[in-house]
């Protein structure tokens, strides 16, 4: 049995916030693997103007081509519609039937986690790992953790991440003023970006 870490997120662009979760997990947890999966369309982001499909996918498998660690999944670009975190997770455990699945999120989206779109269901059937963010009380965290346990029998592991103060919007900021954005992203990703011309 291998123990698999999913991360999920828009990646628009993937940065070093986002790779600071996935290091911690697979350290903390003990992953054998950490899935990279680009959202389609997130709930949360709905008309939102994102980077196109192939960019976000291609500046994730960057990533997974210089960590062996790392793998991308497009399970969710490829399917029509929304991405409600519950349906991949079982989709998940369909191709990785004898595998133990972690989700990996920041704070803010775990505090929220049951209220979700089967919210409950997703709870009580995989395993989470929440990541804090700067300038948050871990208390506060931790007692989410605790009430989750209790009502749902939980399995929840809170990391130890380096927390960066980075946000998706500050380097689209950086980007379209002629900043540099070595600091919130891979060398690889920023290649990526100049290349293209993402973000202008």
């Amino acid at each position: 049995m291998s123990k698999i870490g999913i991360l999920g997120g828009s990646f628009d662009p993937l940065h070093n916030g986002h790779l600071s979760i996935a290091e911690a997990a697979a350290e903390e947890l003990r992953l054998d693997r950490v899935i990279l999966m680009p959202a389609k369309v997130s709930p949360f982001k709905l008309g939102r103007k994102m980077a196109d499909e192939k960019d976000r996918v291609a500046m994730v498998s960057l990533m997974a081509a210089v960590n062996d660690k790392y793998i991308v999944s497009t399970l969710e670009i490829d399917n029509d519609g929304i991405s409600y975190t519950y349906d991949t997770m079982c989709q998940l455990r369909k191709l990785y039937t004898d595998d133990e699945l972690w989700f990996l999120m920041g704070t803010d989206a775990f505090l929220s986690l049951d209220t979700w779109y089967k919210g409950p269901e997703l709870l009580k059937g995989f395993a989470f790992a929440a990541a804090p963010r700067p300038g948050f009380d871990i208390r506060v965290l931790e007692k989410k953790a605790a009430e989750y346990i209790d009502n749902y029998d939980a399995k929840i592991s809170i990391l130890h991440n380096r927390m960066l103060y980075i946000s998706s919007t500050e380097i689209k900021s950086a980007i379209r003023e002629g900043r540099p954005i070595g600091s919130f992203v891979p060398e690889e990703v920023e290649r990526y970006i100049n290349e293209h011309g993402l973000y202008k």
